[in-house]
């Protein structure tokens, strides 16, 4: 039996790290076709102003998503464990799923004491993962056009001689389990 399976790849999953320190995040806005369904960003909140905590709020079509309170750094005990187990500097989120898909505003909050003291406006464009074949990238733009333009001619090709190759070697097993039968032993002649 024969089995052909055309290849199928995704694209690596990328986190992006947006940093957050005393000039603002870094970057507000994120490049227009870095992101794909499935990817994350992380937030890192390294703002070393005294009692500054920064919120990072994510919108798209009336959906929003917040994060915790992020500080510059977390008390941690003898052992490296947290002291305070709520508190983050860092907030992760995934773009998992197809409703992702569009721009997103990013709001990054910063409060000294407590109080909002600065917000400022970011976006990231989350695009589709179209799954085309093993020569997919995580760059659509001239990769596509090149599968699109000879992926099903050298498929077929491929395909038939690896059809006409899984013939031919049948042919030649059988002929030699054939010759095999109708040779004796040559001590049997004697």
């Amino acid at each position: 039996m024969l089995l052909l399976a055309a290849p199928v790849a995704a694209h690596e999953l990328v986190i992006y790290t947006v940093i957050n320190n005393d000039e603002g995040p870094q970057p507000a806005h994120l490049p227009e076709d870095a992101l794909k369904v499935g990817d994350s960003v992380w937030f890192w909140m390294k703002d070393s102003t005294e009692n500054a905590s920064l919120v990072i709020e994510l919108s798209k079509d009336g959906a929003t998503v917040r994060s915790p309170t992020l500080v510059y750094e977390c008390a941690l005990d003898e052992n490296g464990s947290l002291v305070d187990k709520n508190c983050k500097n860092r907030f992760d989120f995934t773009f998992s799923t197809n409703a992702t898909i569009g721009l997103w505003n990013i709001s990054y909050m910063t409060s000294i004491n407590g109080s909002l003291s600065e917000t400022i406006s970011g976006s990231v464009t989350i695009n589709q993962d179209l799954h085309l074949d093993a020569n997919h990238t995580h760059d659509d733009g001239t990769q596509s056009q090149i599968v699109e333009s000879n992926g099903s001619t050298d498929n077929s090709t491929i395909q038939i001689v690896a059809i006409f190759v899984a013939v031919l070697s049948a042919v030649g097993l059988g002929i030699l389990l054939f010759n095999n039968e109708k040779k004796t032993d040559p001590l049997e002649e004697e």
